[in-house]
């Protein structure tokens, strides 16, 4: 995945950006809704720009498309 960073949310939920080219977040800050945490890139083993999202609860992942506005 590259550069990552995951997010802990209120109630045990994550949420993870990962192939970011640069992070403007840093370990234990504190970020909002509308925050910049990073800039999509191509790290780890993928050939073009893109940005992996996921959202997980304790061990299980979610599709994130239903809560994508």
């Amino acid at each position: 995945y590259g550069n990552r960073v995951p997010i802990r949310h209120a109630g045990g939920t994550m949420t993870a950006y990962a192939h970011l080219d640069s992070l403007h977040v840093k370990k234990g800050v504190k970020v909002g809704k509308g925050n910049a945490i990073g800039t999509i890139g191509s790290t780890g083993s993928v050939a073009t720009s893109q940005l992996h999202f996921e959202i997980r609860h304790g061990s299980k992942t979610y599709d994130p498309r239903p809560y994508l506005g």
